[in-house]
């Protein structure tokens, strides 16, 4: 039943809650040395601000990684165009 008191008395917030709990090895050399700075910072940070970090750090992957699989997609749109006029 939407608004729901739990046992605190406070309504359950909206969303689904994600849980990590693995550990990363990070690799001198293969991974770069910001990546190092940000994993120590989140190790050391607390509560809310450990969440902010970590949420800025996602977006900014998840956008990086969206420009990267439109930049791949037109290269090969590009390609496959080039390919069908080769034969006129």
């Amino acid at each position: 039943m939407a608004g729901r008191v739990g046992k605190s008395g406070r309504r359950k917030s909206s969303g689904t809650v994600y849980r990590f709990d693995f550990y990363y090895r990070f690799v001198p050399g293969e991974d770069p040395p910001e990546l190092e700075v940000l994993l120590q910072a989140l190790v050391e940070a607390r509560g809310r601000k450990r969440r902010d970090m970590l949420r800025a750090a996602l977006l900014g992957g998840a956008q990086h990684a969206q420009a990267l699989a439109a930049q791949a997609e037109d290269s090969e749109v590009t390609g496959l165009v080039d390919e069908m006029l080769a034969d006129f």
